[in-house]
């Protein structure tokens, strides 16, 4: 006779575990409709059951997407396989607005929401700080088009040591501002990217101070 292999997969991996639970968790299905979350047939999650086959990593993403669309993301099922760890809280202001055009609004440190965002993104593609990085508003027109009204804005608070051409969010005189900012001997130059606005030199004695630059946007969509 032939030796049954031996599954490293713990019986949780399982489709007959995962069908049960699902069960016991969401509702009653049958295992037709459970296997059409897999585009399987009928026949194919029987012999699945059978074999005590366990579930595949493209098939766990199937899984979880058929879980967000239905609503049930607070089940240990969709826990389970979701692939969350690599999420990072980002803290949103969204009563502060660093404006582009004139200061506006004192800047405080409320976080009134937090947006999920991928480690790998902030960290890979946006260089910033996971720990560090938190999203504002933009306001005004002054560095359209690069940024534009109503924009997200992600702050990356542990670069706050000017570099020329780069672009930061700071408080200037009470008043939370969005500009490129470039030295010039011992003067920092604040620039808009709208023409309209002229450049203006930081007066330092206005209580300056740099939040953090900015790394990232993501444009609003009613602009």
């Amino acid at each position: 006779m032939k030796k049954k292999d031996n599954c490293a997969c713990s019986d949780k991996y399982m489709h007959s575990s995962i069908y049960a639970q699902y069960v016991e968790e969401i509702g009653k299905i049958s295992q037709s409709k459970y296997a059409k979350i897999f585009n399987f047939t009928r026949q194919n999650i029987g012999l699945r059951f059978s074999r005590n086959s366990a579930i595949t990593k493209e098939e766990q993403l199937m899984l979880v997407q058929h879980l967000e669309e239905i609503g049930k993301t607070d089940t240990q099922l969709y826990k389970q396989f979701a692939d969350k760890p690599n999420m990072v809280n980002v803290p949103v202001k969204s009563d502060v607005s660093a404006s582009c055009g004139f200061g506006v609004e004192v800047y405080d440190e409320f976080t009134s929401e937090n947006l999920p965002l991928p480690s790998q993104l902030l960290q890979k593609y946006f260089n910033a700080d996971k720990h560090e990085t938190e999203i504002i508003y933009a306001k005004g027109d002054s560095m359209s088009p690069d940024i534009n009204d109503n924009d997200m804005i992600l702050v990356d608070k542990s670069k706050t040591s000017v570099k020329d051409g780069q672009i930061y969010v700071f408080s200037y005189d009470g008043q939370p501002m969005c500009k490129e900012l470039k030295t010039s001997g011992n003067s920092i130059i604040a620039i808009s990217k709208n023409t309209n606005y002229p450049p203006f030199i930081i007066d330092k004695t206005l209580n300056f101070r740099i939040v953090g630059q900015v790394v990232g946007l993501f444009h609003s969509m009613y602009c």
